[in-house]
């Protein structure tokens, strides 16, 4: 495993963990085109929503879910099922589907809450895995965002920022390795029920240039495209992250778990250009 090593205050980075694996060349000719229709059929759907006053539910775990949500998700399982029947798909509406070599992994709406009290900051996950026979890890990432209409989509060859008006162009971090230069970005304060980060989140925000809750999927898109400097979420579920892996990675970032392992293994992410990793962690573990 690789690490980075701290000093006074900075970072230098060392090498970098990566636990997205690399997207062959066929993959990316039969897949990115095919993310791309399911980004279309999920921003229409969305919109069709979007501002119009749709009902609330509330899930289970107490997080509210909209026909936006699970529509979306639907007209996305219908279109892999069409085309790729054997593949597996994980969805946070829908559930789980088995099936082999590869697996898709759903969010159709990550930030609900942001959803629905009109923020624009919500966005849609989609991850594509492939089993090698150790099991499940993503190939490909999507970010989108339907109410700005710019989606990016990640693999470790390169992350690449797509806008409806048919332009893209390569995202790529920012390089930071001071966090009183960082912009900082989390979902929601630590002190919230639901962020659940712990006082020592406090001293990140504390030795920041700026933060902000500007998060959800919203947080990962800013820093992949240069705009922020470290991204913290300590409590994800799968298809939260399997997406946001190989987008950050393959814009030049690292991503770890809360405890500084994998991200897949123990749901929860702190992402930057890198050498703020071990900087976050360090500050996290003492308390």
């Amino acid at each position: 495993m690789v690490r980075f090593a701290v000093h006074a205050g900075q970072a230098r980075l060392k090498s970098v963990p990566r636990y997205s694996v690399r997207l062959t060349r066929a993959e990316e000719r039969e897949f990115v085109p095919f993310v791309h229709e399911l980004l279309g059929l999920a921003f229409a759907t969305i919109r069709g929503y979007f501002l119009g006053g749709t009902s609330v539910m509330t899930k289970g775990d107490a997080s509210p879910v909209t026909l936006a949500d699970r529509n979306a998700e639907a007209q996305m399982r219908r279109a892999i099922e069409r085309r790729y029947p054997t593949h597996a798909v994980i969805g946070e509406e829908h559930g789980t589907r088995p099936g082999r070599r590869y697996r898709w992994v759903l969010d159709p709406i990550d930030g609900t809450r942001a959803f629905i009290t009109n923020c624009f900051l919500f966005g849609t996950l989609i991850a594509l895995e492939r089993d090698d026979g150790d099991g499940f890890r993503p190939v490909l990432g999507v970010i989108g965002h339907s109410a700005a209409g710019v989606a990016l989509i990640g693999h470790l060859g390169g992350t690449t920022l797509y806008a409806s008006d048919g332009s893209s162009r390569a995202a790529r971090v920012r390089p930071c390795s001071r966090l009183a230069d960082a912009t900082v970005l989390a979902t929601t304060h630590w002190s919230t029920g639901e962020q659940r980060g712990g006082p020592a989140v406090e001293r990140i925000i504390r030795a920041a240039k700026l933060y902000r809750t500007w998060g959800d999927c919203f947080g990962y898109f800013a820093l992949a495209t240069g705009a922020a400097d470290l991204m913290l979420d300590p409590t994800l579920a799968y298809w939260d992250v399997a997406a946001i892996v190989p987008v950050i990675e393959g814009a030049g970032g690292a991503v770890t778990a809360w405890n500084g392992g994998n991200p897949l293994a123990e749901p929860s992410l702190i992402a930057s250009a890198g050498p703020l990793n071990d900087i976050a962690l360090g500050l996290l573990r003492r308390g």
